[in-house]
């Protein structure tokens, strides 16, 4: 490894990025873009004050305390007041409100005769978030009601407040929430898309670098000035990338995460150590997968396109116990799999190292393969050149 060899290389590479808008682009404008596009998206990261519907045939007193209530939570908003089920059921077609709440004839009498009153809740599904909310506050609304009903007939039965408390509930359930005690879809989905925008602007920009290199016949040119080394071509053609996204992961959980308040509890020399590893890995697939090939523009459009696929089988939106078994065999091939795992771990979950000790054994099996992988590649395409060349001087003498 010579380290006259690497820094010529480095500063060749960092030229070509200059030089090509398209690379240049990608690596510089289009990261801060999108990391900023899709925090400010989230920023609000939960709904809340959900438009719902109220169809109320009781009109009585114990009605509208029970809609009150419903009202003054954080996650919905009374705003539609229909006449009948056929009106309530138009305004969720338009979208006027996600659901409706109905309130049936003698629901105050059925609560003092201490009978079942079913109150009415229809959703639209078509949005599974607020869907989920509304059920999840009229639930616990209804919930909370049912106990205080209770205890005014225990009461009445002359048993005493607190035992009458006691009585109204017998099974309590205490839900502590951690590590998202708020529940809310953007701690949970943007720290994932953030990491997952600087991993395919790395692959793009390396790949269309390489692509071009191959569709300009400067490859062999590389290898030659790499003096045929293998670490002093990969780590000048891939120093520049590495050094720049490592600066972005660092920004990232830096700026980005406290900007948006997103959780971090772990350490941050720990994670960018991990990072590293991750970099290295991810740059030496993108190496070995864009060499094969013969156009910018082509590896380009291949790692766009996968994009949204590789996020999708890395388990974060779905379970990858769940997926087919040759999903589940790919899904371990890709580093940013392992990664995620240690992003929510140590980052999100601050628990100790030994709960993502496989995770670190996976990026470094990965980073050795490939390794393994980049450089038979390197040495194919060598001999490949070597036999363009014999080819050339046999046919020109």
């Amino acid at each position: 490894m010579n380290l006259k060899v690497i820094w010529k290389l480095i500063k060749k590479e960092a030229l070509l990025i200059y030089n090509d808008k398209s690379i240049f682009l990608v690596l510089f404008a289009a990261p801060i873009f999108y990391i900023f596009l899709v925090g400010t998206t989230y920023i609000q990261k939960d709904e809340q004050k959900v438009s719902v519907g109220v169809v109320d045939m009781d009109h009585t007193k114990s009605s509208r305390e029970f809609l009150n209530t419903l009202n003054a939570t954080q996650k919905i908003a009374l705003t539609h007041t229909y006449t009948n089920l056929l009106e309530a059921n138009n305004g969720i077609s338009s979208f006027d409100v996600q659901g409706y709440v109905s309130i049936p004839n003698g629901f105050e009498k059925k609560l003092v005769a201490k009978e079942s009153s079913p109150i009415g809740l229809v959703l639209n599904n078509t949005r599974f978030l607020p869907s989920n909310d509304i059920n999840k506050t009229v639930n616990l609304v209804a919930i909370d009601y049912a106990l205080k009903s209770r205890e005014q007939f225990f009461e009445s039965k002359m048993i005493t407040p607190k035992l009458a408390r006691r009585n109204s509930d017998p099974v309590a359930i205490q839900v502590n929430a951690v590590y998202n005690s708020n529940n809310n879809y953007g701690d949970f989905l943007l720290p994932f898309v953030l990491i997952l925008i600087l991993h395919q602007m790395l692959l793009i920009g390396l790949s269309e670098s390489v692509a071009s290199d191959t569709e300009k016949e400067l490859t062999q040119i590389g290898f030659d000035e790499s003096e045929n080394n293998f670490l002093n071509y990969m780590i000048g053609k891939t120093g520049t990338y590495f050094l720049l996204f490592i600066a972005y992961i660092t920004f990232v959980f830096l700026v980005i995460f406290p900007l948006f308040d997103l959780p971090f509890h772990g350490n941050l020399f720990v994670i960018l150590g991990i990072s590293s590893i991750f970099l290295l890995a991810t740059l030496l697939y993108s190496w070995f997968i864009a060499s094969f090939f013969s156009s910018e523009t082509g590896a380009m459009e291949v790692i766009a396109f996968s994009s949204y696929p590789v996020f999708l089988i890395t388990g974060m939106t779905w379970s990858i116990d769940e997926m087919p078994l040759f999903v589940q065999y790919i899904s371990n091939l890709i580093p940013l799999r392992p990664f995620f795992v240690i992003v929510k771990r140590l980052v999100i979950m601050g628990v100790d190292s030994h709960f993502y000790t496989y995770e670190i054994i996976q990026l470094l099996v990965l980073l050795i393969i490939g390794y393994a992988a980049a450089y038979f590649r390197f040495r194919h395409l060598q001999k490949k050149e070597i036999k363009l060349k014999n080819t050339w001087s046999v046919s020109e003498n």
